[in-house]
């Protein structure tokens, strides 16, 4: 571009969405370079003289080479290496979005002109097809294809049978509503008003498509599932395809949906084959290389529309085909000679129906499991699974994770967010699986990454991850099946030695009912009720909930937990992660012989304890060790006995926690607390878990990498907490010696528990830790 008046670096700022990661700027002999950014200005990163300028393409051939631009550009945010220092990985991303708001905002234009219709709304099942015609006429004429600008725009049903034709469609006209004219027309005139198509990426024209068109009411009525276009293309460009010879891949996605991984993967394909090629050999070679299923004949048009839209200018020649892949073999029939498995298969178990009907149902109850075991059979080059979030730890899913160690040397496992998939009410995570093992590789790399729900969606718009773990280990004559690593790793491993919660606690679940949980309690007394705690909702830590009474009638209760001795002391704790952030138990002590439904846990001490030291213990329940290992340890929404079993517990003495805690629920049991009396009860609280941490003994790194894994997460206490950054302001000493720092000029017990370190000490700590 050539400079004038204007400053240079609003000049290319101007021409960002050309998403050119590199821009030149030609002031009267000088010639400057502009890297172009996401979300920050333009930089000039070299300046020459025109003569020059031969001489800086020399200079930089390598890394502006098209191909390896294009490389940087779309896979450099997820691959760091083929990232480029003057390419912003941002850029794309945030240009994409851009064009997403727009292109979205057109879309809902023209679905409003079907609404309005005359007569009421267009039928939904016609909507999709309907609207990917016209949004395909767009493509062709804004395009410059030749034949779309001969067609007549002017007459919806004549504009509706070219584009048809042009595609080998079947017709939608014989519906009455859309022979009328006016309605196409009107569509039309709203869609063709928008933003041109001529530049518009044909996958993200395909994903955004679906993703507008298909609604929540067309989801439910069709029972059409998605996967995130975003979660796609991560899956399919961290397997690397490019790796391969293109010839050498056939990919396949069963239970396809909308095939949105097969989008990415046309994309990702197309990319490696010859440069040399013209739009019909590549056309023909990625029908012939990419496939999918799905039994659903809605999504089947779905996904077939979405890969024409994303092979533009093509014809059609997609197969997407109609097939109930649990049907006798028909989905190992399909998975032959398929080597790269891209799915989101049904998250449930089969029904009593369906383990009548389909032979698999009666070796696998999950439907999951048994796509992925059949996909395994098969031996692929690289897969891609969305699946429930207990793969990453369950035992359902231990013996499919030991296969995976064994066949593959590089495994990624992702833990997804709640709200990643819109209308998923699942848990859910993504494997990632490639490079199969063989005599010459003797070691695996593990990767756990994790999305944050507060980071979703930020993923959504650029695929930024919220945190990865890497681990290298040699490969096990026995697999264990342990293929993800712990967010707080280090801290587990220092604590491995340490005595267990089970083996001072029998750890038991609330009792359950044959019949409904809600028609099982009464707030009032009857005959075999007995005084008991019926839900969990709202719990918070260290307050027991107001008792109600559960019925413990014998015909009605289901198991044998109503024989627990539940008129002993015990603690109480939820038997359900409180959230999916950091903070997941609320423990209690009840010395009043309190029954609990199963939605609770009941503890009871093996050897006779105070109450004092009950309370205790439920601190250390309620402090950040507990809530932190059930965070990393236990992923399904139910905390497993066996994982209770296995939390660590201090092993030093918890006297001072007891007293602390004493003082905490003489404030927190009087209600509503406000003003001074907050604060002081959030400051006990501070120093209860001070005094637990103690208790622990952690070095101070470990306890920094603890308590920072928490952030700012908000805790389920009965007033308002400033977490642990009041006493994070000094570096070099543990919480416990924070507080008391603060507290020297109050002296007491603080000064009996926490002796300040000696000076020399002190210094050499806040090194090792800053």
């Amino acid at each position: 571009m050539k400079a004038g008046p204007e400053n240079p670096q609003h000049l290319v700022s101007n021409y960002r969405a050309l998403c050119a990661p590199v821009l030149f700027v030609i002031d009267s002999d000088e010639v400057s370079v502009w890297q172009v950014r996401g979300d920050l200005p333009a930089r000039m990163i070299e300046k020459t003289h025109i003569d020059q300028v031969p001489a800086l393409f020399e200079k930089n051939l390598e890394q502006w080479e098209p191909h390896a631009i294009h490389r940087a550009k779309s896979i450099g945010a997820i691959n760091p290496s083929y990232q480029m220092d003057f390419v912003d990985i941002g850029l794309l991303p945030a240009i994409e979005g851009e064009t997403h708001v727009k292109l979205e905002r057109m879309l809902q234009e023209m679905l409003l002109a079907f609404h309005e219709a005359p007569g009421g709304s267009v039928d939904p099942k016609l909507l999709f097809p309907l609207a990917f015609r016209l949004l395909a006429v767009k493509v062709l004429r804004d395009r410059g294809h030749a034949a779309a600008q001969e067609w007549d725009t002017s007459n919806g049903p004549e504009l509706l049978r070219a584009i048809e034709n042009f595609y080998g469609l079947s017709t939608v006209l014989d519906d009455p509503a859309i022979q009328a004219s006016d309605l196409v027309a009107s569509a039309w005139e709203r869609l063709s008003s928008g933003i041109s198509f001529a530049n518009i990426s044909s996958e993200d024209l395909a994903l955004v498509y679906e993703n507008v068109l298909v609604t929540p009411e067309t989801r439910k009525h069709f029972g059409t599932h998605t996967t995130p276009r975003q979660l796609a293309e991560y899956a399919v460009a961290r397997l690397e395809l490019s790796r391969f010879p293109p010839h050498e891949l056939f990919v396949y996605e069963p239970f396809a949906g909308a095939a949105p991984f097969l989008v990415s993967a046309l994309r990702h394909l197309r990319e490696a084959l010859p440069r040399d090629w013209n739009d019909r050999q590549r056309h023909e070679f990625l029908v012939e290389h990419i496939a999918g299923d799905e039994l659903d004949s809605f999504a089947c048009e779905v996904a077939m529309l979405s890969l024409i839209l994303a092979d533009y200018p093509n014809r059609n020649g997609w197969r997407i085909e109609e097939r109930d892949l649990f049907e006798e073999a028909e989905l190992d029939s399909r998975l032959e000679k398929r080597n790269v498995i891209v799915c989101n298969p049904p998250f449930q178990d089969f029904n009593a129906e369906e383990k009548e009907r389909y032979t698999v149902a009666q070796r696998e109850y999950s439907k999951p499991l048994a796509v992925l075991n059949a996909a395994l059979d098969k031996h692929p080059l690289a897969l891609a699974f969305v699946l429930p979030r207990t793969f990453l730890l369950g035992d359902k899913f231990a013996d499919a994770r030991k296969r995976i160690e064994q066949l593959y040397t590089e495994i990624e496992l992702v833990a997804l967010p709640d709200n990643l998939f819109g209308v998923s009410q699942v848990d859910s995570a993504l494997l990632i699986a490639r490079e199969p093992a063989s005599n010459g590789i003797r070691d695996t790399t593990l990767r756990s990454t994790e999305i944050s729900e507060r980071e979703s969606v930020e993923f959504l718009k650029s695929g930024k991850i919220t945190t990865q773990r890497v681990l290298s280990r040699p490969m096990p004559d026995s697999p264990s099946g342990d293929l993800w690593i712990p967010t707080l790793k280090e801290v587990w491993e220092h604590l491995s030695d340490f005595a267990c919660l089970g083996d001072s606690f029998s750890i038991h679940r609330g009792i359950a009912w044959y019949t409904r949980q809600q028609d099982r309690w009464s707030t009032t007394e009857q005959a075999d009720y007995r005084r008991g705690l019926h839900s969990a909702r709202h719990l918070l830590q260290f307050i027991p909930k107001d008792p109600v009474w559960l019925d413990c009638r014998e015909q009605y209760l289901s198991g044998n937990a109503i024989s627990l001795p539940w008129d002993r002391p015990k603690l109480i704790a939820n038997a359900t992660r409180l959230s999916r952030q950091a903070w997941r138990i609320a423990a209690t002590v009840d010395t009043t012989g309190l029954v609990c439904s199963q939605q609770f846990m009941g503890f009871w001490p093996k050897e006779p304890m105070s109450a004092i030291q009950l309370w205790a213990v439920a601190a250390t329940l309620n402090g950040p060790v507990a809530n932190a290992f059930l965070a990393d340890h236990a992923r399904g929404k139910r905390f497993r006995v066996t994982t209770l079993n296995e939390i660590p517990m201090p092993q030093r003495s918890l006297a001072l926690a007891g007293k602390l805690t004493a003082d905490y629920l003489s404030l927190v049991r009087e209600g509503d607390i406000s003003g001074r009396q907050e604060n002081k009860a959030a400051e006990l609280l501070t120093q209860i878990d001070a005094a637990i941490l103690d208790a622990y003994d952690l070095p101070l790194r470990i306890e920094r990498q603890l308590l920072n894994y928490f952030g700012d997460e908000q805790r389920p206490v009965a007033h308002d907490w400033p977490h642990w950054a009041d006493h994070a302001l000094v570096p070099g000493l543990t919480l416990g010696e924070r507080i008391a720092r603060g507290m020297q000029s109050q002296g007491g017990w603080f000064h009996e528990v926490f002796t300040p370190l000696p000076k020399d000490e002190a210094e050499a700590l806040r090194e090792y830790g800053e």
